[in-house]
Protein backbone atom coordinates (compact mmCIF):
# COMPACT_ATOMS: atom_id res chain seq x y z
CA UNK A 1 0.00 0.00 0.00
CA UNK A 2 2.91 2.35 0.61
CA UNK A 3 3.16 2.75 -3.61
CA UNK A 4 -0.70 4.34 -3.37
CA UNK A 5 -0.16 7.83 -1.40
CA UNK A 6 2.43 9.44 -0.11
CA UNK A 7 4.66 8.23 2.70
CA UNK A 8 5.59 12.07 3.87
CA UNK A 9 3.24 14.56 4.14
CA UNK A 10 4.02 17.87 2.59
CA UNK A 11 4.99 21.16 4.88
CA UNK A 12 1.20 22.32 4.79
CA UNK A 13 -0.61 18.55 6.18
CA UNK A 14 -1.04 17.88 9.33
CA UNK A 15 2.39 16.27 11.90
CA UNK A 16 1.91 12.19 12.36
CA UNK A 17 1.34 12.98 15.65
CA UNK A 18 -1.23 16.03 15.04
CA UNK A 19 -4.64 16.27 14.55
CA UNK A 20 -5.90 14.80 11.12
CA UNK A 21 -8.39 17.62 9.78
CA UNK A 22 -11.82 15.83 8.50
CA UNK A 23 -11.39 17.93 4.77
CA UNK A 24 -7.91 19.94 3.94
CA UNK A 25 -9.23 21.83 1.52
CA UNK A 26 -6.81 23.14 -1.07
CA UNK A 27 -7.60 25.33 -3.63
CA UNK A 28 -5.11 26.30 -6.55
CA UNK A 29 -1.52 28.32 -5.92
CA UNK A 30 -2.44 31.79 -6.18
CA UNK A 31 0.09 32.86 -8.59
CA UNK A 32 -2.31 30.95 -10.97
CA UNK A 33 -5.34 31.94 -10.02
CA UNK A 34 -3.97 35.53 -10.74
CA UNK A 35 -2.28 34.69 -14.42
CA UNK A 36 -5.88 33.82 -15.75
CA UNK A 37 -7.13 36.50 -13.67
CA UNK A 38 -5.32 39.46 -15.49
CA UNK A 39 -7.27 38.85 -18.43
CA UNK A 40 -10.35 40.51 -16.33
CA UNK A 41 -8.63 43.25 -15.02
CA UNK A 42 -7.06 43.86 -18.61
CA UNK A 43 -11.00 43.81 -19.93
CA UNK A 44 -12.15 45.63 -16.90
CA UNK A 45 -14.79 43.03 -15.94
CA UNK A 46 -14.78 41.30 -12.89
CA UNK A 47 -18.37 40.16 -13.19
CA UNK A 48 -21.50 39.36 -15.67
CA UNK A 49 -19.76 37.02 -17.51
CA UNK A 50 -16.53 38.04 -18.26
CA UNK A 51 -13.40 36.66 -20.27
CA UNK A 52 -12.96 34.00 -17.89
CA UNK A 53 -16.20 33.22 -16.89
CA UNK A 54 -16.58 32.86 -20.56
CA UNK A 55 -13.67 30.80 -20.61
CA UNK A 56 -14.74 28.37 -17.77
CA UNK A 57 -17.99 27.62 -18.91
CA UNK A 58 -16.58 26.83 -22.69
CA UNK A 59 -14.22 24.15 -21.15
CA UNK A 60 -16.69 22.76 -18.49
CA UNK A 61 -19.09 22.35 -21.52
CA UNK A 62 -16.52 20.45 -23.60
CA UNK A 63 -15.13 18.57 -20.76
CA UNK A 64 -18.94 17.12 -20.38
CA UNK A 65 -19.19 16.61 -23.95
CA UNK A 66 -22.67 16.18 -26.03
CA UNK A 67 -25.03 18.89 -25.97
CA UNK A 68 -24.66 20.14 -22.42
CA UNK A 69 -25.14 23.53 -21.69
CA UNK A 70 -23.64 24.85 -18.56
CA UNK A 71 -24.49 28.36 -16.70
CA UNK A 72 -22.33 29.15 -13.63
CA UNK A 73 -24.01 29.83 -10.28
CA UNK A 74 -22.38 31.83 -7.37
CA UNK A 75 -22.75 28.07 -5.50
CA UNK A 76 -24.85 25.27 -5.61
CA UNK A 77 -27.77 26.39 -3.20
CA UNK A 78 -28.75 29.37 -5.53
CA UNK A 79 -28.23 26.85 -8.54
CA UNK A 80 -30.84 24.73 -7.11
CA UNK A 81 -33.21 27.34 -6.38
CA UNK A 82 -32.83 28.88 -10.38
CA UNK A 83 -32.64 24.93 -11.85
CA UNK A 84 -36.03 24.28 -9.56
CA UNK A 85 -38.06 27.35 -10.61
CA UNK A 86 -36.65 27.58 -14.25
CA UNK A 87 -38.14 23.77 -14.82
CA UNK A 88 -40.78 23.89 -12.29
CA UNK A 89 -42.71 26.78 -12.19
CA UNK A 90 -43.80 29.41 -9.55
CA UNK A 91 -46.92 27.63 -8.83
CA UNK A 92 -45.22 25.60 -5.47
CA UNK A 93 -46.60 22.42 -4.68
CA UNK A 94 -44.27 19.58 -3.46
CA UNK A 95 -40.69 18.78 -4.98
CA UNK A 96 -39.97 14.81 -4.19
CA UNK A 97 -36.37 14.38 -2.65
CA UNK A 98 -34.84 11.87 -0.77
CA UNK A 99 -34.18 12.75 3.27
CA UNK A 100 -30.90 10.94 2.94
CA UNK A 101 -28.68 14.55 1.92
CA UNK A 102 -27.70 17.50 2.57
CA UNK A 103 -29.44 20.50 4.11
CA UNK A 104 -28.98 22.64 1.41
CA UNK A 105 -31.42 20.29 -0.95
CA UNK A 106 -34.40 20.98 0.77
CA UNK A 107 -33.44 24.33 1.68
CA UNK A 108 -33.73 25.08 -1.75
CA UNK A 109 -36.76 23.44 -2.18
CA UNK A 110 -38.13 26.00 0.31
CA UNK A 111 -36.45 29.38 -0.73
CA UNK A 112 -37.62 28.20 -4.74
CA UNK A 113 -41.17 28.54 -3.11
CA UNK A 114 -41.72 24.37 -3.05
CA UNK A 115 -42.69 22.20 0.05
CA UNK A 116 -40.03 18.76 -0.03
CA UNK A 117 -41.74 15.55 0.27
CA UNK A 118 -38.98 13.07 1.94
CA UNK A 119 -38.42 9.65 0.18
CA UNK A 120 -36.89 6.71 1.48
CA UNK A 121 -33.46 5.62 -0.49
CA UNK A 122 -32.15 2.17 -1.47
CA UNK A 123 -29.83 0.38 0.95
CA UNK A 124 -27.39 -0.59 -1.24
CA UNK A 125 -26.67 2.48 -3.71
CA UNK A 126 -27.90 5.18 -0.94
CA UNK A 127 -29.83 6.65 -4.13
CA UNK A 128 -33.58 7.71 -4.47
CA UNK A 129 -35.70 4.29 -4.72
CA UNK A 130 -37.54 3.95 -8.09
CA UNK A 131 -39.91 2.36 -6.42
CA UNK A 132 -40.88 4.66 -3.67
CA UNK A 133 -40.96 7.42 -5.96
CA UNK A 134 -43.11 5.70 -8.70
CA UNK A 135 -45.87 5.25 -5.48
CA UNK A 136 -45.09 9.10 -4.41
CA UNK A 137 -46.08 10.52 -7.97
CA UNK A 138 -49.11 7.77 -7.67
CA UNK A 139 -50.52 8.77 -4.24
CA UNK A 140 -49.73 12.26 -4.01
CA UNK A 141 -50.19 13.62 -8.43
CA UNK A 142 -51.44 16.33 -9.10
CA UNK A 143 -49.55 18.10 -5.78
CA UNK A 144 -45.93 17.14 -7.10
CA UNK A 145 -44.19 19.44 -9.47
CA UNK A 146 -41.22 18.25 -9.35
CA UNK A 147 -38.60 15.80 -8.61
CA UNK A 148 -35.11 16.61 -6.79
CA UNK A 149 -33.32 13.30 -6.50
CA UNK A 150 -29.20 13.50 -5.35
CA UNK A 151 -26.24 12.04 -6.68
CA UNK A 152 -25.65 10.87 -3.14
CA UNK A 153 -22.26 11.78 -1.61
CA UNK A 154 -21.25 12.85 -5.19
CA UNK A 155 -21.32 9.01 -6.88
CA UNK A 156 -23.41 8.29 -10.06
CA UNK A 157 -26.98 6.30 -9.87
CA UNK A 158 -26.34 3.57 -11.19
CA UNK A 159 -27.27 3.83 -15.07
CA UNK A 160 -30.71 2.04 -14.42
CA UNK A 161 -31.53 4.36 -11.79
CA UNK A 162 -31.10 7.13 -13.32
CA UNK A 163 -33.33 5.89 -16.51
CA UNK A 164 -36.37 5.06 -14.05
CA UNK A 165 -36.06 8.32 -12.73
CA UNK A 166 -35.80 9.86 -15.87
CA UNK A 167 -38.74 7.37 -17.19
CA UNK A 168 -41.50 7.83 -14.30
CA UNK A 169 -41.00 11.87 -14.38
CA UNK A 170 -41.40 11.66 -18.04
CA UNK A 171 -45.00 9.54 -17.36
CA UNK A 172 -46.33 11.70 -15.03
CA UNK A 173 -45.12 15.03 -16.71
CA UNK A 174 -42.82 16.44 -14.26
CA UNK A 175 -39.75 17.72 -14.04
CA UNK A 176 -36.25 15.90 -13.06
CA UNK A 177 -33.78 17.84 -11.46
CA UNK A 178 -30.50 16.15 -9.80
CA UNK A 179 -28.14 17.72 -7.12
CA UNK A 180 -25.01 16.37 -7.86
CA UNK A 181 -23.19 18.89 -5.40
CA UNK A 182 -19.83 16.90 -4.67
CA UNK A 183 -20.26 14.62 -7.91
CA UNK A 184 -18.09 17.16 -10.70
CA UNK A 185 -16.09 14.60 -11.61
CA UNK A 186 -17.64 11.37 -10.95
CA UNK A 187 -17.99 8.57 -13.61
CA UNK A 188 -20.56 6.17 -13.58
CA UNK A 189 -20.61 2.39 -14.25
CA UNK A 190 -19.94 3.48 -18.04
CA UNK A 191 -17.34 5.45 -17.63
CA UNK A 192 -19.22 9.01 -18.48
CA UNK A 193 -19.06 12.20 -16.39
CA UNK A 194 -21.87 13.29 -14.18
CA UNK A 195 -23.46 16.60 -15.90
CA UNK A 196 -23.13 15.05 -19.45
CA UNK A 197 -25.90 12.62 -19.12
CA UNK A 198 -28.34 14.38 -20.68
CA UNK A 199 -30.30 15.69 -17.35
CA UNK A 200 -30.21 18.57 -15.32
CA UNK A 201 -27.76 18.85 -12.73
CA UNK A 202 -26.21 21.39 -9.94
CA UNK A 203 -22.32 20.89 -8.69
CA UNK A 204 -20.45 22.73 -6.18
CA UNK A 205 -17.60 24.30 -6.52
CA UNK A 206 -17.22 25.10 -2.53
CA UNK A 207 -14.15 25.35 -0.93
CA UNK A 208 -14.91 21.45 0.61
CA UNK A 209 -15.51 19.83 -2.56
CA UNK A 210 -13.32 17.81 -4.87
CA UNK A 211 -13.11 20.73 -7.46
CA UNK A 212 -12.87 23.47 -5.06
CA UNK A 213 -12.83 27.56 -5.96
CA UNK A 214 -14.03 28.55 -2.84
CA UNK A 215 -17.83 29.35 -3.07
CA UNK A 216 -19.40 28.75 -7.01
CA UNK A 217 -21.06 26.00 -8.22
CA UNK A 218 -22.59 25.10 -11.62
CA UNK A 219 -26.50 23.97 -13.45
CA UNK A 220 -25.55 21.21 -16.47
CA UNK A 221 -28.14 20.67 -18.73
CA UNK A 222 -29.03 19.18 -22.31
CA UNK A 223 -31.89 21.67 -22.51
CA UNK A 224 -30.66 25.10 -24.07
CA UNK A 225 -34.14 26.64 -23.49
CA UNK A 226 -34.00 25.69 -19.59
CA UNK A 227 -30.01 26.95 -19.65
CA UNK A 228 -31.41 31.07 -20.81
CA UNK A 229 -34.48 30.41 -18.17
CA UNK A 230 -31.64 30.13 -15.67
CA UNK A 231 -29.56 32.15 -16.80
CA UNK A 232 -31.95 34.84 -16.64
CA UNK A 233 -33.02 34.17 -12.89
CA UNK A 234 -29.74 34.01 -11.48
CA UNK A 235 -29.78 38.16 -13.33
CA UNK A 236 -32.58 39.63 -12.06
CA UNK A 237 -34.60 37.98 -14.47
CA UNK A 238 -33.70 40.44 -17.17
CA UNK A 239 -34.05 39.74 -20.95
CA UNK A 240 -32.02 41.19 -23.17
CA UNK A 241 -33.77 44.42 -23.49
CA UNK A 242 -32.58 44.82 -19.49
CA UNK A 243 -36.29 44.46 -18.50
CA UNK A 244 -37.02 41.29 -15.48
CA UNK A 245 -39.20 39.30 -17.20
CA UNK A 246 -39.47 37.29 -13.59
CA UNK A 247 -38.38 38.18 -9.91
CA UNK A 248 -34.88 36.92 -10.18
CA UNK A 249 -32.30 37.14 -7.89
CA UNK A 250 -28.48 38.08 -8.41
CA UNK A 251 -26.97 34.54 -8.32
CA UNK A 252 -23.62 34.77 -10.97
CA UNK A 253 -20.35 33.67 -10.34
CA UNK A 254 -17.19 36.37 -10.55
CA UNK A 255 -14.55 36.67 -12.37
CA UNK A 256 -12.23 36.31 -9.71
CA UNK A 257 -13.69 32.67 -9.16
CA UNK A 258 -14.14 31.94 -12.31
CA UNK A 259 -10.63 32.29 -12.58
CA UNK A 260 -9.55 30.16 -9.66
CA UNK A 261 -11.83 27.82 -11.55
CA UNK A 262 -9.91 28.03 -14.85
CA UNK A 263 -6.74 27.14 -12.73
CA UNK A 264 -8.59 24.12 -10.42
CA UNK A 265 -9.09 22.70 -13.99
CA UNK A 266 -5.83 22.55 -15.06
CA UNK A 267 -4.74 20.74 -11.61
CA UNK A 268 -8.09 18.50 -11.51
CA UNK A 269 -7.52 14.99 -13.12
CA UNK A 270 -4.67 14.68 -10.90
CA UNK A 271 -6.58 15.68 -8.14
CA UNK A 272 -9.41 13.35 -8.80
CA UNK A 273 -5.98 10.90 -9.38
CA UNK A 274 -4.90 11.26 -5.89
CA UNK A 275 -8.02 10.87 -3.97
CA UNK A 276 -8.92 8.05 -5.77
CA UNK A 277 -5.37 6.94 -4.77
CA UNK A 278 -6.59 7.41 -0.94
CA UNK A 279 -9.73 6.20 -1.29
CA UNK A 280 -8.07 3.01 -2.51
CA UNK A 281 -5.84 2.91 -0.06
CA UNK A 282 -8.14 3.76 2.86
CA UNK A 283 -10.40 1.07 1.61
CA UNK A 284 -7.70 -1.71 2.08
CA UNK A 285 -6.68 -0.42 5.22
CA UNK A 286 -10.05 -1.04 6.65
CA UNK A 287 -11.59 -4.07 4.22
CA UNK A 288 -11.58 -6.24 7.05
CA UNK A 289 -13.14 -3.63 9.64
CA UNK A 290 -16.28 -4.45 9.03
CA UNK A 291 -17.13 -1.14 7.12
CA UNK A 292 -19.85 -1.22 3.74
CA UNK A 293 -19.06 1.43 1.29
CA UNK A 294 -21.79 2.44 -1.42
CA UNK A 295 -22.27 0.40 -4.05
CA UNK A 296 -20.29 2.45 -7.67
CA UNK A 297 -18.58 4.91 -5.17
CA UNK A 298 -15.24 3.26 -7.25
CA UNK A 299 -15.87 6.24 -9.92
CA UNK A 300 -16.78 8.73 -7.33
CA UNK A 301 -14.82 12.05 -6.56
CA UNK A 302 -14.57 11.21 -2.83
CA UNK A 303 -15.12 14.23 -1.10
CA UNK A 304 -14.64 11.93 2.07
CA UNK A 305 -14.52 8.71 2.81
CA UNK A 306 -17.96 7.59 3.46
CA UNK A 307 -18.70 4.39 4.78
CA UNK A 308 -21.79 2.33 7.33
CA UNK A 309 -20.51 0.74 10.32
CA UNK A 310 -22.28 -2.40 11.64
CA UNK A 311 -24.57 -0.87 13.52
CA UNK A 312 -24.95 1.99 15.90
CA UNK A 313 -22.65 1.12 18.85
CA UNK A 314 -19.75 0.04 16.44
CA UNK A 315 -19.95 3.67 15.11
CA UNK A 316 -20.05 5.20 18.25
CA UNK A 317 -16.82 2.98 19.36
CA UNK A 318 -14.88 4.04 16.50
CA UNK A 319 -15.81 7.91 17.15
CA UNK A 320 -14.55 7.51 20.60
CA UNK A 321 -11.31 6.03 19.26
CA UNK A 322 -10.96 8.60 16.31
CA UNK A 323 -10.78 11.46 18.81
CA UNK A 324 -8.89 9.12 21.17
CA UNK A 325 -5.95 9.35 18.24
CA UNK A 326 -6.93 13.11 17.06
CA UNK A 327 -8.68 11.86 13.98
CA UNK A 328 -11.87 14.31 12.73
CA UNK A 329 -14.75 11.96 12.14
CA UNK A 330 -18.33 13.05 11.28
CA UNK A 331 -21.55 11.20 10.64
CA UNK A 332 -23.28 12.54 7.35
CA UNK A 333 -26.20 12.64 6.87
CA UNK A 334 -27.28 11.99 10.64
CA UNK A 335 -29.47 13.14 11.62
CA UNK A 336 -31.44 13.05 8.04
CA UNK A 337 -33.69 16.30 7.17
CA UNK A 338 -36.66 14.59 8.07
CA UNK A 339 -35.24 15.04 11.81
CA UNK A 340 -34.22 18.38 11.34
CA UNK A 341 -36.07 20.26 13.20
CA UNK A 342 -36.57 23.22 9.84
CA UNK A 343 -38.38 20.17 8.17
CA UNK A 344 -39.68 17.85 11.06
CA UNK A 345 -43.23 18.49 9.74
CA UNK A 346 -42.66 18.32 6.08
CA UNK A 347 -44.45 15.51 3.79
CA UNK A 348 -43.05 12.07 3.89
CA UNK A 349 -43.85 9.10 1.99
CA UNK A 350 -43.42 5.86 3.74
CA UNK A 351 -41.77 5.27 7.10
CA UNK A 352 -37.97 6.37 5.65
CA UNK A 353 -36.74 3.29 7.02
CA UNK A 354 -33.67 2.44 5.18
CA UNK A 355 -32.73 6.13 5.57
CA UNK A 356 -32.89 6.51 9.47
CA UNK A 357 -31.02 3.04 9.57
CA UNK A 358 -28.27 4.77 6.91
CA UNK A 359 -27.77 7.94 9.74
CA UNK A 360 -27.36 5.50 12.64
CA UNK A 361 -24.49 4.30 11.25
CA UNK A 362 -23.26 6.84 8.75
CA UNK A 363 -19.56 6.86 9.50
CA UNK A 364 -17.28 9.91 7.51
CA UNK A 365 -13.78 9.12 7.38
CA UNK A 366 -11.31 11.87 6.61
CA UNK A 367 -9.87 12.00 2.82
CA UNK A 368 -7.25 14.50 1.60
CA UNK A 369 -5.44 15.43 -1.80
CA UNK A 370 -2.32 15.13 -0.40
CA UNK A 371 -3.19 12.15 2.90
CA UNK A 372 -0.05 10.15 3.55
CA UNK A 373 0.68 6.52 4.28
CA UNK A 374 0.98 7.82 8.20
CA UNK A 375 -2.70 9.37 8.19
CA UNK A 376 -4.39 6.50 6.84
CA UNK A 377 -2.63 3.96 8.60
CA UNK A 378 -4.26 5.79 12.27
CA UNK A 379 -7.64 6.26 10.23
CA UNK A 380 -7.52 2.81 9.82
CA UNK A 381 -6.49 2.30 13.35
CA UNK A 382 -9.53 4.32 14.93
CA UNK A 383 -11.85 1.80 12.91
CA UNK A 384 -10.07 -1.37 13.84
CA UNK A 385 -10.67 -0.32 18.27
Amino acid sequence: MSATVPSTAPPHAPSAAGRIRFQHPELPPMEEVLAYFERSREACWFSNGGPCASELTARLEARLGGDTTCVLVANATLGLMAALRAACGESGGLIVTPSYTFTATACAIRWAGFEPLFVDVDARNWQLHPAQLDRALAERGGEIAGVLACATFGTAPPPEVRSAWRELTAASGVPLVIDSAPGFGSLDLHGRPLGGLGDTEVFSFHATKPFAIGEGGMVATADPELAARIASLINFGLDETRISMDAGLNAKLSELHAATGLAALDRFDGVLAARRRVAGALRQATSRCGLTLQAGSGGSTWQFFQALAPDAAAREAVLDAARDLHVEARTLHAPPLHRHPAFVAAPRHGSLAVTDDLAARSLSLPLANDMTQAAVDRVAEAVRC
